[in-house]
């Protein structure tokens, strides 16, 4: 199920964006996600334990386009210093650039060296395993026109948009869209058509939400520069 890097990282064997899950049975994120969860605890074992973005694609694999986005998106979902979410929304784009021209994924020396939090990763992939045995209750293969290869070039478009919209510099903008971002890729890796339905919907949302708070932003700005205005000539705004 996982195969050695050349810098001695595993990868998910065989895992590509368009055979997401054709040997694992009726839930194939499942073992999708415990290699990776493994993967992790392996590395956080070590005495120099430390976690690249770099490092995180070797893991998932340089195809594996669909599972790379999950997991930003899901990181993005985390607090972070400042730019954290701007870089991981940077990672999206890149990958979904990647996804729509058919090409293996890469990071420049600079961002692949950029420093994730091992631990807190690894718990929330450990969440994320918990949860995908849930949502398998309710998950199956079906509407796979949404999941297959003729699909992902549309995928890769949304993926990029909400990548987009995940950029704007509104605090907790990014929430909605890499929830639905995230929701959309574990319904192709479990080829489930109806989960990547509600993933857009819910990027929808996170989009129609984000565009408001923007153009709410840019009201208040204005209305705030015309009462600076009139105050500065010394007239009186309010009449």
């Amino acid at each position: 199920m996982s195969e050695t890097g050349r810098d001695g990282s595993t990868g998910v064997a065989g895992m590509t964006d368009e055979s997401p899950g054709h040997d694992h049975g009726h839930d194939p994120i499942i073992p999708i996600v415990d290699v990776i969860v493994a993967q992790l605890r392996e590395r956080a074992g070590r005495p120099d334990a430390a976690l690249t973005c770099a490092d995180l694609l070797a893991m998932v694999g340089e195809r594996s386009h669909v599972l790379a986005i999950m997991l930003f998106a899901l990181l993005n979902l985390l607090p972070g210093p400042p730019g954290y979410n701007f870089l991981m929304a940077v990672a999206m784009f890149a990958v979904g650039i990647a996804m729509l021209l058919g090409r293996p994924m890469s990071f420049g020396n600079w961002f692949g060296r950029m420093p994730l939090p091992l631990k807190v990763i690894k718990k929330l992939l450990e969440a994320l395993a918990v949860i995908v045995r849930w949502a398998a209750k309710i998950s199956a293969p079906r509407w796979r026109g949404l999941t297959g290869p003729s699909a992902l070039p549309f995928l890769a478009v949304i993926a990029i948009l909400l990548a987009l919209v995940n950029m704007a510099p509104v605090p907790f903008m990014n929430l909605i869209p890499s929830a639905g971002l995230a929701v959309i890729c574990m319904g192709v890796l479990n080829e489930d058509g109806i989960a990547v339905l509600v993933g857009i919907a819910i990027g929808a949302l996170g989009t129609a939400v984000a565009l408001v708070a923007i153009w709410l932003i840019f009201v208040l700005a204005f209305a705030l520069g015309d009462i600076v205005e009139h105050v500065v000539e010394g007239d009186n705004p309010i009449e």
